[in-house]
């Protein structure tokens, strides 16, 4: 058994599939837990859109999105059965909960900021007075987005299970 819990955006997933299928016995199973769709989390959309926005915009317009994500789960099926899994469960699901904005900040510390300030997917240098001001804009959109002091954040989540 295979099991990716929130890694399977970051890589390759031709070569990614190709592999588990080779490592996977005869009704070996993969299982996969990812972010789904362009709009994975529109809360952090919405942080990144201040970001664009921003006296730093400039620079970030030179980001490349290193994510692999796809926007319903025909195209996940099809992707693994193109590389000879069965698919036997698959859904997106929108995967809310309620956080202060200081444990969002956490939340996207996680993981996706990981991605948006790896000078590896710039083809421009950032410096360290970018990184600060990148983090002080996601910072206050996430107070800004903040209801009664918590800010919903939203989700979308591929499962899929499939079958060697």
């Amino acid at each position: 058994m295979i099991f990716c819990n929130s890694s399977f955006q970051w890589f390759d997933p031709h070569e990614s599939l190709k592999r588990c299928y080779k490592a996977l016995k005869h009704g070996g199973r993969i299982g996969i837990q990812a972010p789904a769709k362009k709009d994975y989390c529109p809360n952090f959309i919405t942080a990144i859109e201040e970001v664009r926005k921003s006296e730093i915009g400039e620079i970030f317009a030179h980001f490349k999105n290193p994510w692999f994500m796809l926007e319903n789960e025909k195209e996940y099926i099809e992707l693994f059965e193109r590389h000879g899994f069965k698919v036997t469960f698959c859904k997106i699901e929108l995967v809310k909960s309620k956080h202060s904005p200081n444990e969002v900040y956490k939340i996207f510390n996680s993981g996706a900021i990981v991605g948006y300030l790896n000078p590896m997917y710039y083809d421009v240098e950032i410096d360290e007075k970018y990184v600060v001001k990148f983090r002080e804009i996601v910072k206050r959109s996430f107070k800004e987005q903040a209801e009664d002091g918590f800010v919903e954040l939203i989700f979308n989540r591929v499962y899929l299970v499939a079958v060697k």
